[in-house]
């Protein structure tokens, strides 16, 4: 019986310590920055801002320079009319012509430049939608983590008087059992007493180590959320932590993410039809190029002037006659995503008006199991005076004081059940 009052003690002067290091719940809340489960979704975020400002940057043209050398082991060749050179050839004769030297190269500046490509706004677009997606994720996986990491918060609050409860409760029992030793050996006390007392204290060291088994648990969970190694006690109480949320409402990030994927769905859409305009490029080459049969690449002579522009258009005709199945299956879509968020919006709002109910009776259910938890100490406290003065039996003492228990249980429940109705609903 040592161990667990010195545990007792010990949580106990823990929890009054100058120099122990306390978590308050605004404390976890303010973590969130620095949380290692949500650096996915900020990536995420960030990638996606990386790559709209890609997007944005392929309206500028694209400069680069352009250089080779060639060393030809066969010199190219193509044959030609021979009257093209010499009048007197004889008619329909071939004369084969090198039309290369040995080495050439080419050194310059390209410029390429889609003037307008009608995928490029839709493309963009959708960038922009994913950007604003990741946002939405974010802060979605952000308020999860505040909601989880504040249940596992308050889960260890209320494992913490469970545990102080069962602490109690037992030392009580050895005390009972051995009031009930004292009078069996003495003569004034029956042995079915003394045994019922005996298992009494077993059931009471199994509740112990239960409710200190629930309690690592519940603090291995925190430990998801925030760093616990130099954490020794949680300075919130269920009332606090109900008061710090306040007016919290859970905000609906499913229907903003449902908005968005209309938006995309309509920009997907434009894009289909935007599919049937012309492209139109810009390209140009300012450069020389080099010709010889010995390598002498310095010398200016062999080099010759090499540049042009040319502006490009492409039409896309078959896409007149093949994107009437694209068209359509957007559309469609579109019609989904209109009809999702209509339900959305009118089940959020009967979700809200429940919710609403279900705080008003979980405060009123409170109340009560309050009051029924004050009877239920007084009529504990009375049956013990009696029992130790010996006018009751010790399974009359029993009732009364799992009647506490019970109790007790009763409104640890409610007020896990009420948080859970304001972060969840």
């Amino acid at each position: 019986m040592k161990k667990p009052i010195f545990l007792f003690l010990l949580l106990i002067g823990f929890t009054f310590s100058g120099n122990a290091q306390s978590l308050s719940i605004s404390d976890l809340w303010n973590y969130i920055g620095q949380a290692s489960n949500l650096k996915v979704k900020k990536l995420n975020k960030e990638v996606q801002a990386a790559q709209l400002n890609v997007r944005r940057s392929e309206r500028f043209p694209v400069i680069y320079g352009d250089a080779n050398l060639q060393r030809n082991l066969i010199i190219p060749t193509t044959p030609v009319p021979a009257i093209a050179f010499d009048p007197n050839a004889e008619e329909g004769a071939i004369l084969p012509l090198k039309f290369s030297t040995k080495w050439n190269s080419k050194a310059g500046l390209q410029l390429e430049w889609n003037l307008f490509d009608p995928n490029k706004k839709s493309q963009q677009q959708e960038d922009l939608i994913a950007l604003e997606k990741a946002k939405v994720e974010e802060s979605l996986a952000e308020q999860d983590w505040k909601i989880n990491s504040t249940l596992a918060y308050a889960s260890i609050v209320l494992a913490t008087e469970q545990y102080q409860f069962a602490l109690k409760d037992s030392a009580l029992f050895e005390e009972i059992n051995s009031i009930n030793k004292e009078r069996f050996l003495a003569g004034r006390g029956s042995s079915e007493d003394y045994s019922l007392s005996q298992q009494e204290v077993q059931r009471k060291k199994i509740l112990m180590h239960e409710s200190w088994s629930i309690l690592k648990e519940a603090n291995l969970e925190l430990g998801r959320y925030y760093p616990l190694d130099s954490i020794r006690v949680l300075s919130n109480n269920m009332e606090e932590i109900l008061m710090e949320l306040g007016a919290f409402e859970k905000k609906i990030y499913d229907q903003q993410l449902v908005e968005l994927d209309q938006q995309l769905s309509m920009v997907q859409l434009k894009g289909i039809k935007r599919q049937v305009l012309p492209s139109v490029s810009f390209n140009a080459y300012y450069g020389a190029q080099y010709f010889s049969n010995s390598f002498n690449i310095i010398d200016k002579n062999n080099w010759y002037g090499y540049s042009y522009a040319n502006l490009g258009l492409r039409i896309p005709i078959s896409a007149y006659f093949s994107n009437s199945s694209a068209i359509k299956k957007a559309e469609l879509s579109e019609k989904v995503y209109v009809q999702q968020l209509e339900d959305l919006q009118l089940n959020d709002e009967i979700d809200k008006k429940q919710k609403q109910e279900k705080i008003i009776f979980s405060k009123q259910k409170i109340e009560s199991l309050n009051k029924i938890k004050d009877l239920a100490l007084q009529n504990k406290e009375e049956k013990l005076a009696a029992y130790q003065a010996g006018r009751i039996l010790l399974i009359d003492f029993n009732k009364a004081n799992s009647d506490y228990l019970k109790s007790c249980q009763d409104i640890w429940k409610a007020k896990y059940d009420l948080l859970k109705i304001i972060l969840e609903q």
